[in-house]
């Protein structure tokens, strides 16, 4: 099912949420040959650093040929500055710039960017009309409920946006002071639904399955959904909501030992991308993303985060990989049997 986002045709109505630390080139690298996925959004993206030539701004922006189609996400309450951003997005492989307003984290937020700036929407829609006349791909926009819980300010906002050019609005179904406690208001983002004329809307916020996809586009009317978490957890998440959303049926699951394969192989292209320490750094964070959808492996869980180098972190992985190959419980701290005498403890 193509969604035409302004001049922009994506093939299908599944994007990848910008996640701050993780929707890196590898990732999305991971995720893309599974399928389903329609547009994927780079981390949130400092237009001063990024003018700086911030080398870390920079890698959080790094795409490639396979890495499309691409939309890199802006933060920031200076309109000139997220407009010469939009137009250094749009020059290196962002097919779509979106505008980041919902953002609830503290230093963010607290200085008016993200979805601090539902405190005073009228300052919204000047940067955003000033980064669209600058821009020369479409622009988007990334936005909460309100700020304050109960206090809707998402529809009025959203028919602003789109009457200054907007070319379409993700809504987390969250308020910016909720955080991520709670649960999303799927009211709330149907009445961003019906309160704009021709721009698609997608939902945003406790997709866990493609049951969740299906009932967030029901329940709201929207467009599509973007996934952001679950798909750290099961990169897998947009072939089986695609292929619900347009047969009624999910594919078989991979196996234990297919996910287990899937994260050796985005460990490698960290390597090959930063290095291996800090892909060694980096992959302490996602063990446990990993580790959801792979089943029980407390010794990966406690072990991974404390590996220094490859070898080490290879040495673990791939013995978890002998048990899983041998049918051997992993759901223990060491899954492998032992020894039961000093001799077959010599010979092992």
């Amino acid at each position: 099912m193509p969604v035409r986002i302004g001049s922009v045709e994506i093939a299908t109505n599944l994007l990848l949420s910008p996640l701050a630390g993780y929707t890196d080139l590898t990732l999305r690298r991971v995720i893309r040959p599974l399928g389903g996925l329609g547009l994927a959004y780079t981390e949130f993206i400092n237009p001063r650093a990024l003018s700086n030539g911030s080398r870390r701004t920079l890698s959080m922006a790094e795409s490639a040929l396979d890495d499309r189609p691409l939309s890199i996400q802006l933060y920031g309450t200076d309109a000139d500055e997220l407009a010469e951003a939009a137009v250094w997005a749009a020059e290196h492989g962002s097919v779509v710039v979106d505008i980041n307003f919902g953002c609830p984290v503290p230093k963010v937020a607290g200085k008016g960017g993200g979805s601090g700036i539902l405190r005073n929407c009228p300052d919204a829609v000047r940067i955003a009309q000033t980064v669209i006349k600058r821009c020369p791909v479409p622009v988007t926009v990334k936005t909460r409920l309100g700020w304050e819980m109960g206090n809707l300010v998402a529809p009025d906002l959203a028919r602003r946006l789109e009457d200054i050019g907007v070319a379409a609005l993700t809504i987390h179904g969250r308020y910016g002071e909720q955080k991520f406690a709670g649960s999303v208001d799927r009211a709330g983002i149907r009445a961003v639904v019906e309160a704009v004329r021709n721009i698609p809307v997608f939902g945003n916020g406790d997709i866990h399955t493609p049951t969740d996809a299906k009932q967030m586009i029901e329940e709201t009317g929207c467009t599509g959904v973007m996934i952001g978490r679950q798909a750290l957890t099961d990169p897998w998440i947009f072939r089986d909501t695609h292929a619900y959303l347009t047969t009624g049926s999910i594919p078989t699951p991979p196996t234990r030992l297919e996910r287990t394969m899937k994260m050796i192989e985005h460990f490698q292209m960290m390597i090959d991308r930063d290095g291996p320490e800090r892909a060694v750094i980096s992959f302490r964070k996602r063990i446990g993303f990993y580790a959801k959808a792979i089943g029980p492996c407390p010794k990966l869980r406690r072990e991974i985060p404390m590996v220094k180098t490859v070898s080490e972190w290879e040495e673990r992985v791939y013995e978890f990989v002998d048990d899983l190959k041998a049918g051997r419980d992993t759901s223990r701290t060491d899954p492998r049997p032992k020894p039961s005498s000093a001799i077959e403890e010599a010979v092992a």
